[in-house]
């Protein structure tokens, strides 16, 4: 039995070393980041909205008296203790503890455009 000669064996090991190395092309880095990426944007896709419009399509209540989306009347309405907790969000404008009060804020869409408010996004 003949035994390799030692520049065979080192290229072997080397070569070996370098596909192990390389793998299937795509780095563990960039392959983390994209997932991120996705993650990121599927987050962006749910949470993004015009915040310029009169009324908060996302959370059905107008925008200027959104506690979800104005951190100035959120702060309000805690310190006024009209707050959930639970839903993180105004007491007054929870519509799982209190769906009532979705009728309430669906007649002022109706009041000002003379139609039913689109449907809130995250039902």
């Amino acid at each position: 039995m003949r035994i390799s000669s030692p520049k065979v064996v080192i290229t072997s090991a080397l070569l070996m070393a370098a596909l192990f190395t390389v793998g299937c092309g795509k780095d563990t880095k960039t392959a983390e980041a994209d997932k991120a990426n996705v993650a990121d944007q599927a987050e962006s896709a749910k949470t993004d909205h015009q915040h310029g419009e009169w009324w908060c399509a996302e959370h059905g209540i107008p925008e200027e008296t959104c506690g979800q989306c104005n951190a100035k009347f959120a702060a309000e309405c805690q310190k006024k203790g009209d707050w959930c907790e639970m839903h993180d969000r105004p007491d007054s404008q929870c519509f799982v503890c209190h769906p009532e009060f979705k009728a309430k804020f669906a007649a002022q869409y109706k009041a000002k455009y003379g139609k039913e408010p689109p449907p809130i996004e995250d039902e």
